[in-house]
């Protein structure tokens, strides 16, 4: 299996949504699938233009000359396809949402009516790679992740598949600041748990209920969390302030 993680955080390897694709990755290619971790930041991705000649000039090639030729084809080689963002402003980061712009090539621009009751696009290509979604989020509950899904999951239609798997992580800061601190070994045993549903995902394309619902457990209370949160923003103002 091969699968490819796309990944649009501007802090790369220092990421928090990296320490959840690392584990992912860990399990995995240790169920023997090939994993390669594609980082976005740093790849030439220009803005789609919108002149829609990779529909009629040149169907299924961009004109643009940058880095987005060899992504498509990656994306379409692969088996499944992971979409790991961290939460900007509710949605996907700037650098991903330029990246999915740019996938009209592999769209036929003609609609038709699909089962689901949506217009979407004829089918171009006989097969489209399944879908993963890695999301973190700073804010205390789950839900956070909620629209980044709904639009993953829309996109997936869209390119006539499905997501076979969502890692939303809320309180996602904690990932690496509560690895100094007592929250360690929840971090730790939550690691274990990614790198399970890497293996799980490669054996049987889903994580299983049991996984699922532990990583879905809040690290603290909300309530705790957001109270530790305003605080630390306060320290870090009136440091300034002096």
């Amino acid at each position: 299996m091969k699968i490819t993680i796309f990944y649009s955080s501007i802090h790369k390897t220092r990421g928090n949504t990296y320490v959840i694709i690392d584990a992912f990755a860990q399990g995995a290619r240790a169920a023997n699938a090939t994993v390669d971790i594609v980082f976005l930041a740093e790849k030439e991705i220009q803005p789609c233009m919108a002149c829609l000649k990779c529909w009629t000039k040149t169907p299924g090639k961009c004109v643009i000359p940058d880095d987005m030729a060899s992504l498509l084809n990656q994306f379409m080689e692969s088996d499944i396809v992971v979409m790991a963002t961290p939460v900007y402003i509710h949605n996907v980061t700037g650098i991903m949402k330029t990246f999915l712009d740019r996938m009209m090539p592999i769209i036929d621009p003609h609609l038709v009516k699909m089962e689901n009751g949506y217009t979407g696009h004829v089918k171009k290509h006989q097969t489209y790679p399944k879908f993963g979604l890695i999301a973190t989020g700073a804010f205390p509950e789950q839900k956070c992740c909620e629209f980044v899904s709904q639009y993953f999951n829309r996109l997936a239609l869209e390119l006539y598949s499905d997501v076979v798997f969502e890692i939303c992580r809320g309180q996602a800061i904690l990932l690496k600041m509560g690895e100094k601190t007592p929250l360690g070994p929840m971090v730790d045993e939550y690691k274990k748990d990614v790198r399970k549903a890497g293996r799980e995902v490669v054996e049987n394309l889903k994580i299983s209920e049991a996984i699922a619902n532990r990583l879905d457990q809040l690290f603290v209370p909300e309530e705790m969390y957001i109270e530790q949160a305003n605080h630390y923003w306060d320290s870090r103002i009136s440091h300034y302030e002096k």
